[in-house]
C-alpha cells in the first residue's frame, strides 16, 4: 500500500471518530466498470454485514456507480472495507 493511501486512512479514522459515535450508518459510494466480477467481487466484501447495496448504470452502460449503507461497528471496519475495494482494479471511491 502506498505510503499517501496510509497517510489518509489515518486521517479519515481521526474524522470518523470526531464526527460520529459508533456504531454508526456509512454510506460508501463507488464507481467502477461495468464488469460481473469486479461489481460481484465488491458486493462479496460486504457480504458479512446486513448493507443495503443500490446500483446505478452509467447512460453509455461501460461503468457502474454502486451505494453501499451499512450499520458499521467502528472507524477501522470502515476503513478494513475500503482497504478491501481498493484492491478491484480501476475502482474509485467517493
Amino acid at each position: 500500500m502506498l505510503k499517501d493511501s496510509e497517510g489518509f486512512y489515518i486521517r479519515l479514522e481521526k474524522q470518523l471518530l470526531e464526527s460520529s459515535s459508533w456504531p454508526s450508518i456509512y454510506k460508501y459510494k463507488f464507481i467502477l466498470k461495468s464488469d460481473k466480477n469486479s461489481i460481484d467481487h465488491l458486493k462479496s466484501i460486504f457480504i458479512d454485514i446486513d448493507a443495503n447495496i443500490s446500483t446505478k448504470y452509467s447512460s453509455s452502460n461501460k461503468f457502474t456507480s454502486i451505494t453501499i449503507t451499512a450499520n458499521m461497528k467502528s472507524p477501522s471496519f470502515v476503513i478494513e472495507k475500503y482497504k478491501l475495494a481498493s484492491k478491484i482494479d480501476g475502482i474509485i471511491s467517493l
